[in-house]
């Protein structure tokens, strides 16, 4: 008589249990609804977010890989007919300023996705093929504040070249020591020192030497010390 009491007594407990929660359900059926579709409503919108996400960079992919196409066209060989667009370019100017535009369109209409970053930075290498180092300069100071640190430090690479190229060595050593002082998966340490030991090579011929001392040091048995061998060597073009 005692089991059968404290069996009851369990079954009573499940029973009242039971009917508390389908009161409780009953007496609060809309907040229960209303967290149901919230929830669900929830996983719909990641789902769609996720998808839109995917294609968005699809898209922009695809994009990306035609301007780059255009921008790796091949030139025409003399006397090719300028109707043959097939042929190719006519001239490093007139691709690089195909290309611009072309990488403009991409990064102004992907510029949330990593291809439209990349395409921005494109944007200005092919702005300075073209020979409009004032946008070049613009363009890739944009990509190089995109936010993506793998990119800029590419753009600020393309920089250095630039001011390079225009006599602003002062403005390329500052940068080539940033990125230096922060290199990405892009752009490594030994990257930028390299690039600034050339730098130095013409304006500061001991700091190049110190330079490429440091990376053979840090940096043995890797093409990066070969090159430093070279140069310390006198071969290279030096």
């Amino acid at each position: 008589m005692q089991g059968y009491t404290r069996r009851q007594l369990k079954q009573d407990k499940f029973a009242q249990t039971a009917q508390d929660a389908a009161q409780w359900t009953a007496s609060h059926q809309r907040s229960v609804i209303l967290s149901i579709v919230a929830v669900v409503v929830a996983a719909i919108a990641i789902g769609g977010y996720i998808f839109w996400h995917s294609r968005y960079n699809e898209q922009a992919n695809v994009a990306l890989g035609a301007a780059m196409r255009t921008f790796d066209k091949p030139l025409r060989p003399a006397g090719t007919s300028a109707t043959d667009t097939d042929a190719g370019f006519g001239s490093l100017v007139e691709r690089g300023k195909a290309a611009q535009k072309e990488f403009a369109a991409v990064a102004d209409k992907f510029h949330f996705s990593k291809p439209g970053k990349i395409a921005r930075y494109l944007e200005g290498v092919a702005a300075m093929q073209a020979g409009d180092n004032a946008a070049a300069e613009r363009i890739l100071k944009q990509a190089a504040g995109s936010g993506d640190k793998d990119v800029a430090s590419l753009a600020q690479v393309a920089l250095a070249n630039l001011y390079r190229a225009t006599n602003r060595n002062s403005d390329a050593i500052r940068v080539l020591k940033d990125l230096a002082d922060h290199p990405t998966q892009t752009v490594s340490k030994v990257q930028a020192q390299i690039e600034l030991a050339g730098i130095y090579e013409s304006t500061d011929p001991q700091q190049a030497t110190a330079l490429y001392q440091q990376i053979q040091k840090e940096n043995p048995k890797t093409p990066a010390a070969q090159i430093a061998a070279s140069k310390l060597s006198g071969k290279g073009g030096q």
